[in-house]
């Protein structure tokens, strides 16, 4: 039982110091938000694809 307890205190000391090494950002994300532009010549077909998809996210949220 007193291992038990132990091994749950050290899960929750755990726990309390990585919540601390986050930060929080508030705001509105169409406020934030700066579109990405693909260099052609030079990003990968993936890197492309991520940053339409993101674009596409922007668009839909933020102009309508």
């Amino acid at each position: 039982m007193l291992k038990q307890l132990k091994e749950v205190g050290i899960a929750w000391l755990i726990l309390i110091a990585l919540s601390g090494c986050t930060t929080s950002i508030n705001g509105d994300f169409c406020l934030i938000y700066e579109p990405i532009y693909a260099d052609y010549e030079h990003d990968t077909p993936e890197t492309i694809r991520q940053i339409d998809r993101n674009n596409v996210v922007y668009d839909n949220l933020c102009t309508n």
